[in-house]
């Protein structure tokens, strides 16, 4: 195949459902790495606002490229949702979960702690996120649950990962590969989710009849 065909081969398959899911999952990974050039993963109560603020503008950034292709309006308001939503979760008593790792090395306790910091956290970051979704999103309001339910999902699994990890090598960047497997699952969920309420909502149809008139 010629390096043109080739290309636009790829440029195609990146403008399908699948091609957007694997960039959201990609950049979402990729940006929570980025960020960790600029915060130290710890351990509750030392990673705070000004880590969740960070963290939040680093992966807002990211996911708001890939969600230029959907929606320009959406894509402009996710970063400062973002920075906001997860500076306020980093003031709260939860601290910047994402970012974070649980003092005690016990599985039980992780799983059990992360299923509901990541039920609880999960909401309020998709709390934020559906104010701009709902101007767009006929169900909207489904993103909270979606969300609640991915870090639902993730939250335990990393921090399970990083535990178990950490005991067998003794070493706190196990903790880091945890989070790193948290966030993975998380942008995995929430990419096939996004894809789910824009046909739903009929997002994608919406933006095409506009671009022609």
């Amino acid at each position: 195949m010629d390096s043109p065909d080739l290309q636009s081969s790829i440029v195609k398959y990146l403008k399908t459902d699948c091609g957007f899911w694997l960039q959201w999952l990609l950049v979402t990974f990729g940006s929570f790495l980025v960020s960790l050039c600029l915060i130290e993963v710890d351990v509750r109560p030392y990673i705070r606002v000004y880590e969740g603020a960070i963290g939040g503008a680093v992966v807002g950034l990211a996911q708001g490229l890939i969600l230029r292709q959907r929606s320009q309006t959406i894509a402009l308001w996710w970063i400062p949702v973002s920075v906001i939503s997860w500076g306020l979760i980093g003031a709260s008593h939860f601290g910047a979960i994402g970012w974070m790792a649980p003092r005690t090395l016990r599985l039980e306790p992780r799983v059990i702690f992360g299923l509901i910091n990541g039920l609880q956290v999960g909401a309020l970051l998709g709390i934020g996120q559906w104010f701009v979704l709902r101007q767009h999103l006929k169900k909207a309001s489904l993103w909270i649950l979606i969300s609640a339910g991915a870090w639902t999902v993730g939250l335990p699994i990393g921090w399970a990962i990083g535990g178990v990890l950490r005991q067998a090598t003794r070493l706190f960047l196990s903790e880091v590969v945890g989070l790193a497997v948290a966030w993975l699952a998380i942008a995995a969920i929430t990419g096939i989710a996004l894809i789910w309420l824009e046909k739903l909502s009929g997002l994608k149809q919406n933006l095409a009849q506009k671009s022609t008139l």
